[in-house]
């Protein structure tokens, strides 16, 4: 006897398979990070029961909420004259309408399911982090010099989203050590433990703010978790100062981060002073800053629209900051940028949303979950980390894998 395709077995390995394509995409491919996209929703709408999962999707409330923050852009838009650039920051927020649905086609998504997919996300990272701390010690002086100018080693993808993922997957690797987790082999959960060690040591190296600021937020929350936990405030105390010194020799010595604190600290005197904006990449961040803070008060309640957001920040910098005029800057902080966008009502909304994920099913029991807040929330920070195709997907794609894992968790303790 003949059965339609698809059938359950085949959504199974099509979600899974979309999913490892976009894990693997972030990381080595635009095209196939897309592909992988566009492949989960087609899982979910060439399905029989495409009706059923979308009933199931209408009463998810952590899944039906993400996609109003693509509904706050498309309300925006309704007083944005902008349209040719309404339609593009539309068009790269789509997957906030379109992948929490695609997750709900994968049938089963059990631990060994969702472990497997985080530890081969986590080995592809540490492979790209071997190859570019390989390209900085072939070409050591010449690229610690770069770092007094601003710039950073050779990374795979954008330095800022990859710091990002390297300090999840030094979370990822504590986690699955915790939660004993190994392919074949019990070694490997000890040389996951030691890999998230160099993981660590290499975001110091790397000396990106952003992966900086999201390991030590992770790495604090793992230490009173455990102090915690387990009640051994002495052995607490005494990693905490381990930490410190590890911390303070690393500012010390390592040469890159010297060199990104000492730019660092150049920059932001002279954009103080008013003095050579063009030349400095901080003075870009921090004028925006001021500009989203300016729109926000200008339009409280409403935000210029979407469409509008960077023609009325190039408004903004023509008036105070012209050396910053003409370079198609947006507000670096996400709730920031969303204020500018669709005033306070519109963040207010992507404040609770964003966290809702965190609290549902009591996701801050789970120690990863948590981790990803602490990174995500650090990066909405000092970053529009949602305003790039991959700083959405890595966000985005992580928070529907946890929200899935805990649906299936709560399945299975009914059973």
């Amino acid at each position: 006897m003949k059965y339609k395709f698809p059938q359950p077995i085949h959504h199974q390995w099509l979600g899974l398979l979309s999913v490892a394509a976009i894990l693997v995409g972030m990381l080595l491919s635009d095209a196939a990070m897309s592909i992988g996209v566009i492949a989960l929703i087609g899982n979910a709408v060439l399905n029989w029961n495409v009706g059923e999962l979308f009933r199931r999707f209408l009463r998810h409330k952590a899944l039906l909420g993400l996609t109003g923050v693509f509904l706050i852009y498309l309300l925006s838009g309704l007083w944005s004259e902008n349209t040719d650039f309404l339609l593009r920051r539309l068009r790269l927020t789509l997957p906030f309408l379109t992948m929490p649905f695609g997750i709900l086609a994968i049938p089963r998504f059990d631990r060994r399911d969702y472990f497997s997919l985080l530890y081969g996300f986590f080995w592809i990272v540490a492979i790209m982090c071997l190859y570019s701390l390989g390209l900085y010690l072939r070409d050591y002086e010449q690229i610690t010099e770069l770092y007094k100018r601003g710039q950073v080693m050779p990374t795979p993808v954008m330095h800022i989203r990859f710091s990002l993922m390297v300090a999840f997957c030094v979370a990822i690797g504590w986690y699955l050590f915790t939660e004993r987790f190994y392919w074949r082999f019990p070694w490997e959960r000890y040389l996951l433990l030691a890999m998230s060690a160099f993981l660590a040591v290499y975001l110091h190296v790397l000396a990106v703010r952003s992966g900086l600021l999201g390991l030590y937020g992770l790495l604090l929350f793992f230490l009173l978790h455990a102090i915690v936990k387990y009640r051994k405030y002495a052995i607490g105390l005494a990693a905490a100062a381990v930490l410190a010194v590890g911390v303070f020799l690393a500012f010390r010595y390592v040469p890159t981060l010297k060199n990104k604190i000492g730019y660092t600290r150049y920059s932001v005197n002279l954009f103080l002073k008013r003095e050579n904006l063009e030349e400095l990449s901080d003075s870009y961040r921090l004028g925006s800053l001021l500009a989203g803070l300016e729109l926000g008060r200008q339009h409280p309640w409403t935000g210029v629209g979407i469409g509008d957001v960077r023609d009325e920040c190039d408004v903004y910098f023509r008036q105070h900051l012209p050396a910053l005029a003409g370079q198609g800057l947006m507000p670096h902080n996400q709730y920031l940028f969303i204020l500018a966008v669709a005033g306070l009502p519109g963040m207010l909304y992507f404040i609770w949303i964003s966290l809702y994920p965190l609290y549902y099913r009591r996701s801050y029991r789970n120690m990863l979950a948590a981790a990803f807040h602490i990174i995500a929330i650090s990066s909405f920070m000092v970053e529009h980390t949602l305003e790039t195709h991959l700083g959405l997907t890595f966000y985005l794609l992580f928070v529907l894998l946890g929200i899935r894992f805990q649906d299936e968790m709560a399945e299975n303790e009914k059973t």
